[in-house]
């Protein structure tokens, strides 16, 4: 679908990128039929043919679309873990109530997508990406803003493009921030915006003033093109300005812009550049490959949830070992809450702790083996909820203590180490 899109239905989320794609579609001579999901969907969606709906409402949202002559539809904007308790459930959902709780207890995003996808498709509707009804909208090669990137930005926004295919498959943040050639940050549950929060604060908290590096996104290979395109917009600017970066770099024809005018008039004022780069959407090889083996230590054994937890953040930190970073990663049933570069294990688990919330002891802390692993990150662990903690160690390193092991079972968390080839640390 290359010319204008004739009638094209739009599930859509939160922010502007439903109504700038209902624009696009209908200013090159198409129609929609917009569905706005209740809680979610901005008001000015309004202005097109419409449907609201509660996200518990599959029957009514495909009836929606099919009165309206729709059989291609895209899924845009942001759209939240549903809750049980908000649901105004259809009879659609009851039909679909296996796979619906399936879908909801799915464990990373891109899963949830694909399980989204395979609903609406079982229904008779073909999804689209945005690629096929709005390309103007998708960022463009080269320099967007007054300011150009610098030599050290060019090698940075390389070095962040590769970063994030060689994570690809732990689905994992599709943006990370590299300054100087050192890996600064990595996305994980909490999105782009309170990683950028995280840098400004811990560059704040440094003496002296750090500036430049660059905020890279682009999508994780594998995904899901159609439903998951990472996108950047005004707000964007503000923060990466704000967490003292040069720049912005995205992956040219992968990257969804946001308001684009806003977009480049904000970074001209912030004094940061916004660029398309060219590269591949194949994962990076760098770091990968080892084959983890959880042993468990300590009274509290380990479940299967637990082990698959341990190996997807062992691999994980076997990938960041390519790029000389990676200190811990927390995941909760295939999820990854947090990674952290070269911050301590005890200040990536209180992050996750805090992003994750709920009473429930649940989820991993895997270590790598050049970081510290002691009492502190046990006792992190245990006061984060966390059901345990697992230390990646290096062929000839020494066993973990006996004092350490009985901590463990006295907090009542899991205690392992994992076995691997390779060093999976810093």
């Amino acid at each position: 679908m290359t010319g204008p899109a004739n009638r094209i239905g739009i599930i859509a989320g939160s922010g502007s990128l439903p109504r700038e794609v209902a624009e696009s579609i209908v200013g090159r001579g198409g129609c929609v039929h917009v569905v706005m999901v209740d809680g979610a969907a901005e008001a000015a969606l309004a202005m097109f043919p419409h449907t609201v709906v509660n996200w518990a409402q599959p029957g009514r949202t495909t009836a929606a679309l099919k009165r309206a002559g729709v059989r291609e539809v895209v899924m845009l904007g942001g759209f939240q873990r549903p809750r049980f308790r908000s649901a105004r459930p259809d009879f659609g959902f009851f039909q679909m109530l296996p796979r619906v709780v399936r879908l909801l207890r799915a464990g990373g995003d891109d899963a949830v997508l694909r399980g989204l996808v395979a609903l609406f498709e079982r229904r008779g509707l073909n999804v689209v990406g945005v690629s096929d009804v709005a390309p103007d909208l998708l960022a463009e090669d080269g320099v967007l803003t007054a300011r150009a990137p610098s030599s050290q930005d060019d090698a940075d926004a390389a070095t962040g493009l590769a970063l994030v295919a060689a994570l690809g498959r732990y689905d994992i943040g599709q943006a990370v921030v590299v300054a100087n050639g050192r890996v600064e940050a990595i996305e994980g549950a909490e999105g782009t915006d309170r990683m950028l929060k995280r840098v400004a604060e811990d560059r704040g908290r440094t003496a002296g003033e750090r500036r430049g590096g660059v905020l890279v996104k682009r999508p994780k290979p594998g995904q899901d093109l159609r439903v998951d395109l990472p996108a950047i917009g005004p707000h964007t600017m503000d923060s990466a300005a704000a967490a003292g970066l040069s720049g912005v770099a995205v992956m040219v024809g992968h990257v969804l812009c946001a308001e684009r005018s806003r977009m480049i008039a904000a970074a001209n004022a912030r004094g940061v550049f916004v660029a398309g780069v060219a590269s591949q959407l194949r994962a990076d090889a760098r770091g990968e490959g080892t084959n983890a083996k959880a042993v468990a230590l300590g009274s509290v054994s380990l479940d299967d949830v637990a082990v698959s937890d341990i190996r997807r953040a062992a691999g994980i930190l076997s990938a960041l070992s390519g790029f000389d970073t990676g200190s811990a990663v927390v995941a909760d049933r295939r999820r990854v809450i947090a990674v952290g570069t070269d911050e301590a294990p005890g200040e990536v688990i209180c992050r996750a702790a805090g992003l994750r919330g709920g009473k429930r002891r649940r989820g991993v802390v895997v270590v790598g083996s050049s970081h510290d692993f002691d009492a502190r990150v046990v006792r992190a662990a245990a006061d984060g909820k966390f059901a345990g903690v697992a230390a990646v160690r290096a062929a000839g390193a020494m066993p973990l203590s006996d004092d350490l092991i009985d901590l463990a079972d006295q907090l009542g968390v899991f205690i392992a180490v994992v076995e691997t080839g390779l060093s999976t640390g810093a």
